[in-house]
């Protein structure tokens, strides 16, 4: 063989680093922490899967608790407006003579008194209403 060839199948050897493994102590430390980082991660991702499907059910329970509220409100705060009033307040029949209706005129100073204050007292009322509890029953978070 002449000294081209023996060039080409002759290498140096790779010589690698000495690798110094940690001792037994160092270990279990890492380890324990790598299980408590991983228990953690897990824990972190289940409590967020749980409240994505939780808050739907929970805004739709309270829509509908604040629709209720406020209907049963508006309508106390009506009818006590209301209770004030008769029909002759709202409008007066004009006849003539012989006893047909020739006009009918509208108290309109009254209706807006009462146009007005219905919201405000509305208003009051569910100012005073305190934060409302509710229960969830278990099968709402089963059922679609």
């Amino acid at each position: 063989m002449d000294k081209k060839q023996e060039k080409i199948f002759s290498r140096t050897r790779i010589k690698l680093p000495n690798i110094k493994y940690m001792d037994l102590d160092k270990r279990k430390k890492l380890g324990k922490i790598i299980m408590i980082i991983a228990i953690m991660l897990i824990a972190i991702i289940v409590v967020e899967m749980m409240l994505k499907a939780i808050t739907p059910i929970i805004d739709e329970q309270c829509r509908g608790m604040a629709k209720a509220i406020a209907t049963r409100i508006s309508n106390e705060q009506a009818t006590k407006v209301m209770k004030d009033y008769e029909y002759e307040d709202f409008c007066t029949v004009v006849k003539d003579n012989d006893e047909n209706i020739k006009m009918i005129n509208v108290n309109m100073i009254t209706i807006n008194k009462i146009i007005s204050d219905i919201p405000i007292l509305i208003q009051e009322e569910l100012d005073k209403e305190e934060n409302n509890t509710f229960n969830i029953k278990l099968r709402k978070f089963y059922r679609k």
